[in-house]
């Protein structure tokens, strides 16, 4: 090998050791980089200014803040991104008093928790008390003796067999579930029973003796509006009323006789 040769064949491996090196070189500084960003972040994010400090809860009315917030594990104090979200809904929604819940962030430092409770719209009579039950049918609480409370009683109807958590079979006591579910709770407090003796002609008792002639639980909906309304005005009639008749196509107001 002349003297060229071996010149050439060391700037070769010279060339390889610098690229090798400048490459080591951009791989160091890039790490170095990752790491101060991580740091960088760590240090931002574990800032006073995202420990939880206000926490808003909205559209609970049976269950109380303290419940929710126990059940969510949401607590101030917390770190925002420690609160778990999605587990803190999931956790919510398996109390049977609670129908839909969203947790969400509000940063930088709030939590929000919106309830949608299971209302109880109906009282049932069972085999060892009274049962209520919500606009699906299921059992949300159950008595011995039944207290004073501003939900209808189901008359007509007995259940057995059914505890909290359970649904009611009889197609009869849900549709009527679902009429006065489409009621707002100052309407639902002026109805005292709701007889379901015979399926095909259904009537409510008020508070103030006006019967609610429903007829088939059928056009729930439609019934429910019409009652509401009809409710809303009740308090104030322009003249005595006996009955609200919703069995025919055109529902009708009837007036007491002699009034």
């Amino acid at each position: 090998m002349n003297e060229t040769d071996m010149t050439v064949g060391t700037f070769d491996a010279n060339d390889r050791v610098e690229a090798t090196a400048r490459r080591m070189s951009k791989i160091g500084y890039f790490m170095l980089l990752l790491v101060i960003i991580f740091f960088v972040v760590v240090s931002v994010l574990y800032l006073p200014i995202f420990k939880v400090d206000h926490i808003v809860v909205k559209g609970n009315y049976f269950v109380s803040r303290e419940d929710i917030l126990r059940i969510a594990g949401i607590y101030r104090g917390q770190h925002v991104f420690e609160a778990e979200t999605a587990k803190a809904t999931k956790t919510l929604m398996k109390d049977l008093r609670i129908e839909q819940a969203v947790v969400r962030r509000e940063f930088p430092n709030g939590i929000t928790i919106d309830i949608e409770e299971r209302r109880p719209v109906a009282c049932v009579a069972c085999e060892y008390g009274y049962l209520d039950i919500d606009r699906t049918g299921m059992v949300l609480r159950a008595y011995k003796t039944r207290p004073y409370q501003e939900i209808p009683l189901l008359t007509g109807v007995k259940v057995n067999d059914l505890y909290i958590g359970d649904r009611v079979k009889s197609d009869t006591i849900k549709a009527a579930a679902q009429y006065l579910s489409g009621l707002d709770d100052a309407a639902l407090a002026q109805i005292t029973e709701l007889s379901l003796i015979d399926p095909g002609y259904v009537v409510a008792s008020t508070t103030s003796a006006v019967e609610i002639q429903i007829g088939e639980l059928a056009n729930l909906e439609e019934k429910s509006r019409i009652t509401q309304d009809f409710l809303n005005e009740l308090p104030n009639p322009r003249q005595p009323i006996e009955a609200l008749n919703m069995v025919f196509a055109q529902p009708y107001v009837k007036s007491r006789a002699g009034q």
